[in-house]
């Protein structure tokens, strides 16, 4: 079970799946076609329900045309409780 902290993390990052890929024009079904998975994948991973495969990072931050670290909202700086949360250490 995550916490709160942490499912807002997890959240912002599917949120953040969702804009890139609409903010292109582009449906879950047409993402998922170029990427050779399921609009039902697409989906769960912008309701951060699942992840994309690590296979599939490079080609989904070229065809949303950014880098893999904003496609995941990378911070080059973190707050203490941003780490505690990635590291599962919130209480």
């Amino acid at each position: 079970v995550r916490s709160s902290a942490a499912s807002d993390v997890y959240k912002r990052q599917g949120n953040n799946i969702k804009s890139l890929r609409t903010a292109k024009k582009m449906t879950q079904e047409e993402l998922a076609d170029l990427l050779g998975t399921t609009s039902k994948s697409v989906s769960r991973w912008e309701q951060s329900l699942t992840y994309p495969d690590i296979s599939l990072l490079s080609p989904l931050a070229r065809l949303l045309r950014t880098a893999v670290d904003n496609v995941f909202n990378f911070k080059q700086k973190l707050s203490e409780e941003e780490i505690d949360t990635l590291l599962n250490r919130s209480k």
